[in-house]
């Protein structure tokens, strides 16, 4: 595997003694001293680097900090976990799951949807107007789940725990009532499913992190935003747009792993005492995503954004537009993977009232969550 050929990355592993870059053996991931049931000795005290790259203030960085407290307690402080917020170890979010793979550093919390070019079946749970609501996305991330873990293991990635983003709204400068008021407005997109979606809206996607958000509102580079409430809040949106459109259209899931080299140096108590601590705190951390969306949408309002619902026929029409993607989102995967993914999203949408399967007559026209008068 090529190593990640990024200055950032190369700074980092020069400058964290314990970041454990290193070639993986030639059996591959894991398969070197230390990866068998014996593990490390517990007498031996192990810290490992997490990186994150959201906001100290952001509720994934407070889960991040509570599950280290835990680790340590589990673990009678002989796993230490350091959590990093803010990128500051050089990982942006698409590279996080490579590095990790390589080593590069021992932890790491990654936005699936941006590891898609790498492992596709971790945006499936972001295809756009798939998911309506967080029990939706819990059953999803249930029927899911096993596929990610081998998925990452395949990658030499272990998988701890799942936690999802609020869904993503629509924020604007004006009222927007229908397509017609989008055309040609330039919308911030984050990555490849978000950009198609906006693009079959008739809207001018502008890809681009979030901190270049609102340096792109003060030069009028873009218009529009895509983003979460949680993200809206931190980025004060309020400054430049005055109109949240609760569309509920993707959802977007954090995963939280472990370098399995790094893994598999634990006893197994050790290994035990962790996935415990992240089997305990997943359901706390997931209520967390929930309750920081009514936070933050009370700070929006509270700095005198508009929020409205779409209307039936409006949302009907955006739904009718994302489906396609979805097929697009299948093909592009190589076969395997494919198959795996289409025998999940069959599964999810036969569980999920309202929802058409793939193949039904006239379900890439529109669903039947859609108002019953809308094509």
């Amino acid at each position: 595997m090529t190593r990640l050929a990024l200055v950032p990355i190369a700074l980092l592993c020069a400058a964290l003694t314990l970041a454990g870059c290193r070639d993986r053996p030639a059996g591959g991931p894991g398969s070197g001293p230390g990866s068998g049931d014996e593990g490390r000795s517990e007498s031996a005290a192990v810290r490992w680097d997490l990186s994150l790259p959201w906001s100290p203030q952001s509720y994934h960085v407070a889960n991040a900090e509570r599950f280290a407290r835990r680790v340590e307690q589990a673990t009678q402080g002989r796993v230490r976990i350091a959590v990093h917020p803010g990128g500051v170890l050089g990982l942006k979010g698409p590279e996080t799951l490579r590095a990790l793979s390589q080593g590069v550093v021992q932890m790491a919390e990654m936005p699936g949807v941006q590891q898609i070019g790498t492992a596709p079946l971790l945006g499936l749970d972001s295809l756009p107007f798939l998911v309506e609501t967080q029990d939706d996305l819990r059953r999803l991330d249930r029927l899911l789940r096993p596929a990610l873990a081998r998925t990452l293991d395949a990658h030499g990635v272990k998988l701890l725990y799942r936690v999802p983003w609020p869904n993503q709204n629509l924020f604007f400068d004006r009222p927007v009532a229908d397509l017609e008021d989008l055309a040609g407005l330039r919308m911030r997109t984050y990555d490849r499913l978000s950009t198609a979606l906006v693009r079959q809206l008739g809207l001018i996607p502008v890809q681009m992190p979030l901190g270049d958000v609102v340096p792109a509102l003060a030069a009028g580079a873009i218009d529009a935003t895509m983003t979460s409430t949680s993200s809206a809040a931190a980025q004060r949106l309020w400054a430049f747009q005055n109109q949240v459109l609760r569309t509920n259209h993707t959802w977007l899931t954090n995963t939280m792993a472990v370098d399995r080299d790094a893994w598999e140096r634990l006893s197994a108590t050790q290994r035990a005492a962790i996935e415990a601590a992240a089997a305990d705190l997943e359901a706390d951390f997931w209520a967390e995503a929930r309750a920081d969306d009514a936070r933050q949408l009370a700070r929006l309002v509270a700095a005198g954004m508009t929020v409205a619902e779409p209307a039936p026929a409006f949302r009907a029409t955006m739904r009718t537009a994302a489906r396609p993607i979805w097929r697009t989102y299948l093909a592009e995967m190589p076969p395997a993977p494919r198959a795996e993914a289409r025998a999940i999203l069959d599964r999810y949408l036969a569980a999920t009232p309202g929802l058409a399967p793939l193949g039904a007559p006239g379900s890439d026209r529109a669903d039947r969550r859609s108002d019953a008068g809308q094509p």
